[in-house]
């Protein structure tokens, strides 16, 4: 006689069985990739339907190591960030920068900091209006989580609800003798 243990082994067995037979068609069905919508007014040829999301992008692509558009480049210890500021226009202004995570960190012989970082940025600022300022609540920086480079998924980041704010801390004042 077979007991219930097996029975109900035996029912899951068939039932993966039917979501395997049923399922797989589906998979290859909906699995494929549908190609990316175009941004209105763009056209592509039908022999080359690929469409790169970087070409929608606002920000430029983050110049060469050693370019000579890079004005600094330096370490911060206390966000452990690399920042890296350019001067796109050539008009002796910063208005470019990236941030990278920092992968390794020490100091050589001459006591300079040695960083490696990660591949792309994770923070990048472009001073789109011109007046020498990164201003985070006009929409001039952004941030890339999956940090892949300039791939057109950056999103804004905004912290200006933080720099308008007074803080909640008591403001500390000397006493007076």
């Amino acid at each position: 006689m077979i007991n219930k243990r097996t029975w109900k082994d035996a029912l899951l067995v068939m039932l993966w069985v039917v979501v395997l037979v049923v399922g797989m068609p589906a998979l290859r069905l909906y699995g494929q990739e549908v190609p990316p919508a175009l941004p209105p007014g763009s056209s592509t040829s039908q022999s080359s339907q690929e469409t790169h999301l970087r070409d929608f992008s606002p920000l430029p692509e983050e110049p060469e190591e050693f370019d000579d558009r890079e004005v600094k480049a330096y370490y911060d210890w206390r966000n452990d960030l690399f920042f890296r500021e350019f001067d796109m226009n050539g008009d002796g202004a910063v208005n470019y920068m990236t941030a990278r995570r920092t992968y390794k960190v020490w100091l050589d012989e001459f006591g300079t900091p040695v960083v490696v970082t990660v591949g792309a940025p994770l923070f990048y600022w472009l001073d789109r209006n011109g007046n020498g300022e990164f201003e985070t609540g006009k929409g001039e920086m952004w941030s890339d989580p999956d940090e892949d480079g300039i791939t057109g998924n950056e999103r804004t980041y905004d912290t200006s609800h933080l720099e308008k704010e007074p803080s909640r801390i008591p403001q500390w004042s000397a006493p007076v003798p």
